[in-house]
């Protein structure tokens, strides 16, 4: 599985924000939202499920895409309740308490 990622430095801390490679440009309709998936946020540099190591200087999360969610969800960073749908891909934020 492929993603995009980007991190986001603010005052807070780092953001990361990761999707699904199909995902790029595509724009997603949900029940109260129109939704365009664009690498201002969720950057253009390509990687594997190795984007979990990108998390060690990260201390909030945003993802999007079905791969991605259950990825996270599998390895206990996010829970399922959670996990929200934008039409009918799974979109999840997250805090990292450190």
């Amino acid at each position: 599985m492929k993603f995009y990622f980007k991190i986001h430095k603010t005052q807070y801390g780092n953001l990361i924000a990761i999707c699904d490679k199909n995902l790029m440009g595509v724009e997603l309709t949900g029940k109260d939202i129109n939704f365009k998936v664009n690498s201002r946020f969720y950057g253009e540099e390509e990687i594997d499920e190795s984007v979990i190591n990108q998390l060690d200087n990260c201390n909030d999360g945003n993802i999007l895409g079905n791969n991605i969610v259950d990825l996270f969800l599998k390895l206990g960073i996010v829970e399922k309740k959670s996990i929200t749908k934008i039409g009918k891909q799974k979109h999840a934020q997250f805090s990292i308490l450190k």
